[in-house]
């Protein structure tokens, strides 16, 4: 039996072109994952003010995962008050009205995301979140953050300043939509995330903003 009409060939033949692909898809999924110096380090270029010891403590109560696209991270009602650090991709938390799915949050690398339902003193989560790009978070209990920021002071700096950023994000929500129009609210988005309009679709971002499709593509066109 020659070569070519060998089933196995495939499996052994390096030069064949579709063995090199898969080879190389292979290769990629493996190197996918971070490593933990890498999350440590990406931990740290996202929040300067923590050291290695920190980074490593924060790591020690967090789980890392990876989910595709359009995987969700976090599910609705839960009881539970687990946040996530996007360490890569783009992810939205959205809920449904009449069938329709209106995105309350999107959040990129490098930020904070969850639900604020989550702060309750009974604790139910109202929104689904959704991984828009392959996306790597570190997934963690704000209780359990609670506990050691109790126990240790750059702890506590780190944990005031993810509860700033909460509010810092929600001022920004409620300030544009009472205040500008639809090209503001835009703008506004643009100048404070760039990097929305390489890693959010834009029927994502039209929802985020309050818009129909059409409403939004002649807002991001307009000179």
């Amino acid at each position: 039996m020659s070569c070519k009409s060998d089933p196995c060939a495939l499996r052994t033949d390096v030069t064949n072109p579709k063995r090199i692909f898969w080879l190389a898809l292979k290769n990629s999924r493996v190197k996918m994952k971070f490593s933990k110096s890498e999350i440590q380090d990406l931990l740290i270029k996202f929040y300067p003010d923590l050291e290695e010891k920190e980074a490593r403590l924060l790591m020690s109560i967090g789980t890392y995962k990876v989910f595709k696209s359009k995987e969700i991270i976090l599910k609705r009602g839960r009881t539970d008050k687990k946040f996530f650090i996007a360490l890569k991709g783009s992810s939205r938390s959205y809920t449904i009205v009449d069938g329709v799915e209106l995105n309350c949050h999107l959040r990129s690398e490098g930020f904070l995301m969850g639900d604020a339902g989550s702060f309750d003193e009974t604790p139910l989560s109202l929104l689904d979140t959704e991984a828009i790009t392959d996306s790597h978070v570190l997934i963690f209990d704000f209780g359990e953050l609670e506990q050691i920021a109790l126990e240790n002071p750059k702890m506590m700096t780190f944990y005031l300043k993810m509860m700033k950023e909460i509010i810092v994000v929600f001022s920004h929500r409620i300030n544009s939509f009472v205040t500008m129009n639809a090209k503001e609210r835009y703008d506004h988005l643009m100048q404070w995330n760039p990097l929305y309009l390489k890693s959010t679709y834009d029927k994502h971002l039209a929802s985020f903003l309050g818009m129909t499709p059409l409403t939004f593509h002649r807002v991001k066109h307009k000179k």
